[in-house]
């Protein structure tokens, strides 16, 4: 019997093709997988928003494919339905495909929230987030890269007096863009202009172990557990436990556990989980 392909996985590998991009779909235990012919060091994890994955089963996979040196990327159903020109955007990238500008050739500006909101919407997987600083990479008039960062935060537990720490909250390029030296350049006008201790940020697991940041000065410093998430099938939207629409936290203020867990499932919410997060910090 062969391997079933579900709709939204085909629909992944056509538009992959249509960029060019041969793959090809095989199976491992109950995980079907998509792996390249140009680049061994890349594999997907196609996954249904069926409720019915183990956490331990995701780790195991991410394990083993981890130890020979292979980035395994956890690409969840609801995902690639509700952000497929990102999905497809942050591959080409891992597979070398863009277009690469000189950092250099850059200059940088800094922008408002809503220029962000739109930058971010349209370029990255997680969409936007507010923050208190925003700086652009334009080549000529053209938007290419933007980092966005929180506000300088003093860090009362360290001995140092005066210490002070700063949020690397999102970064991307444009579409098809990979600017040479560009986050680098922003996190150097960051720091000229507010001046912090560190730099920290954080890496979802689902799609990166963070080489990149290594390879800018940043230290691994700790990694979170796997997060719970509750996904409604309906809208194909996730939240966190602590962040369920209030009419859902209001039905079920006086269930038990097993009652909201019921209710949940009554209402098309299905438990999910990413599979982590690292946290690195740059030392300045």
């Amino acid at each position: 019997m062969g391997l079933k392909i579900a709709g939204w996985q085909q629909s992944l590998l056509e538009n992959l093709l249509t960029k060019g991009i041969a793959a090809e779909v095989y199976a491992s235990g109950d995980a079907v997988l998509v792996k390249f012919k140009e680049a061994e060091g890349l594999v997907l994890n196609l996954i249904p928003a069926s409720g019915h994955v183990h956490l331990q089963s995701l780790l195991d996979l991410a394990s083993a494919y981890r130890a020979k040196g292979v980035l395994l990327v956890q690409l969840w159903e609801d995902i690639w339905l509700n952000r497929p020109m990102q999905v497809l955007s942050r591959i080409c990238s891992i597979l070398g495909r863009n277009q690469t500008i000189h950092g250099r050739k850059t200059k940088v500006v800094s922008v408002s929230q809503p220029q962000a909101d739109a930058f971010f919407e349209r370029n990255h997987l997680q969409g936007s987030a507010s923050a208190r600083y925003k700086y652009a990479l334009f080549l000529d008039t053209e938007l290419v890269a933007l980092a966005s960062f929180s506000a300088k935060r003093n860090m009362t537990r360290r001995a140092e007096k005066g210490y002070t720490s700063v949020e690397l909250i999102r970064f991307a390029t444009a579409e098809g863009i990979t600017v040479q030296g560009g986050l680098s350049k922003l996190l150097k006008h960051l720091i000229k202009t507010i001046a912090p201790s560190d730099v920290m940020t954080y890496t979802d697991m689902d799609w990166s172990y963070g080489n990149g940041y290594t390879k800018l000065g940043f230290e691994l410093v700790a990694s979170s557990a796997p997060a719970e998430i509750w996904l409604n099938t309906e809208h194909m939207t996730r939240h966190f436990p602590h962040r369920l629409p209030s009419e859902v936290t209001s039905a079920t203020a006086e269930m038990s556990a097993a009652e909201t867990e019921a209710y949940l499932h009554a209402m098309h919410y299905i438990r999910i989980y990413n599979t982590g997060n690292l946290k690195h910090i740059l030392y300045l």
